[in-house]
């Protein structure tokens, strides 16, 4: 973090802290309440677009070998859980002139017991303005170690430069597509060329997850009603079956009583 930001919080799992904006065109809709539940969805429908590119582009090669390209959500359901909160305290206390930027560290563990596990940092930043909230994206699975070993092996080649932000062959995606702004009017200033950025409508995402959640609520609804039918049909069914099996024993013991009685005429 800069030293001219504030941290709002910190521990291994990542930080959230309040950085001034380098566009000193952009006045930002701060401080502003969002719940940290519209943050969830914001951060949920985060998706990466692995475009298949790069020699050391691992998911670029499966891509190639699959056949097609990878989508994957930029966050984990942890992350979400860390993110959401922090971000919507930023957005409450930020000035006009002020993001709030996020690390999220990812810990991998050693393949053996004999190698340690490794950190990877994803670095961005977030403001509101207007009815868009811009979420820029720096820094992806940020690993010093294997950057240093990609060094080694590309130092003889310049014309090959090093992705620090393993961003470069990949593109931001946001379910719902409803929600998203593509045609931005004010689209913010990029300090990288490789840094990624979406807009995001608000109110659009609000409304949306509000649709969606009612459809979730509505199909046990229709299932429960669709149960209680055919357990009405089922019911019936038996009673039909059981008045059947009444009827079929009333005719027997009445053809019974006739063959009784016609036996008694006979013999008087």
């Amino acid at each position: 973090t800069a030293k001219t930001g504030k941290i709002l919080f910190e521990d291994t799992r990542g930080s959230v802290s309040l950085q001034k904006i380098s566009d000193p065109s952009i006045q930002a809709n701060h401080p502003i309440n969002l719940e940290p539940a519209l943050l969830t969805q914001l951060l949920t429908g985060i998706e990466l677009h692995d475009e298949g590119g790069g020699e050391h582009h691992v998911r670029g090669f499966q891509s190639l070998i699959e056949g097609k390209a990878a989508t994957y959500p930029l966050f984990s359901e942890d992350q979400i859980q860390f993110l959401a909160p922090l971000l919507a305290e930023g957005l409450r206390t930020a000035t006009v002139n002020q993001s709030v930027e996020f690390h999220v560290v990812t810990t991998q563990e050693g393949s053996n017991r004999f190698q340690s596990p490794t950190t990877e940092t994803t670095t961005g930043s977030l403001y509101a303005y207007g009815r868009q909230l811009y979420v820029i994206l720096t820094q992806y699975l940020y690993n010093p170690m294997l950057t240093n070993l990609a060094f080694t092996e590309t130092s003889h080649r310049s014309q090959d430069p090093l992705d620090y932000s393993g961003l470069k062959y990949r593109t931001l995606r946001f379910t719902p597509k409803a929600a998203l702004r593509t045609d931005s009017p004010d689209p913010p200033t990029m300090g990288k060329p490789t840094d990624r950025f979406l807009a995001v409508d608000y109110q659009l995402l609000q409304q949306a997850w509000r649709n969606l959640e009612a459809k979730r609520h509505a199909a046990p609804q229709v299932g429960g009603e669709a149960l209680e039918a055919a357990r009405a049909t089922e019911a019936q069914a038996r009673n039909t079956a059981a008045l059947a099996q009444e009827v079929e024993t009333l005719k027997k013991q009445l053809e019974s009583i006739q063959k009784q009685l016609g036996s008694q005429n006979q013999q008087q």
